[in-house]
């Protein structure tokens, strides 16, 4: 971890998150962390069961399938995004961190703002509703420029 106070600006969305820094040049970024879900390409069937259960009507001897109460993929998004705010939880309250920028889809910038601790939800300076996950450093200061 650099010896001097850092901003750390998170980039993520439901199954990638990028931690990145700026050098002290400013010449570029520096990769403090990647993340990646084991279960981003998965399929429905890979993740959980392939069809829905099915229960008998008491009225009459009808079947009916029974659909489950979270949507599998959801369920693996939350769990990527209890990640990556595990990760922040555990290595933002370090005193180098001075600041986090937050960058990623509404519905998934929203979750991970929940799962922050009030240590690491204090040091945000910013957040902004986007999906960075595939724009190339290079236009990264345009949109850090674009922030209030």
């Amino acid at each position: 971890m650099p010896k001097h106070r850092v901003t750390w600006i998170v980039i993520a969305d439901s199954s990638r998150a990028q931690i990145v820094t700026l050098r002290e040049d400013q010449t570029g970024f520096d990769i403090v962390t990647a993340l990646q879900s084991a279960d981003a390409h998965a399929s429905s069937h890979d993740l959980g069961v392939d069809r829905p259960g099915r229960m008998q009507e008491s009225a009459n001897p009808a079947h009916h399938a029974i659909e489950p109460r979270v949507d599998a993929h959801e369920q693996s998004t939350l769990e990527f995004l209890r990640m990556v705010a595990q990760y922040l939880n555990e290595n933002a309250t370090s005193t180098d961190v001075r600041s986090l920028i937050l960058f990623a889809p509404p519905r998934a910038l929203g979750h991970l703002r929940k799962m922050l601790n009030a240590a690491v939800t204090r040091k945000i300076r910013a957040a902004a509703p986007k999906d960075l996950t595939r724009v190339p450093f290079a236009d990264l200061p345009k949109h850090l420029e674009a922030l209030p």
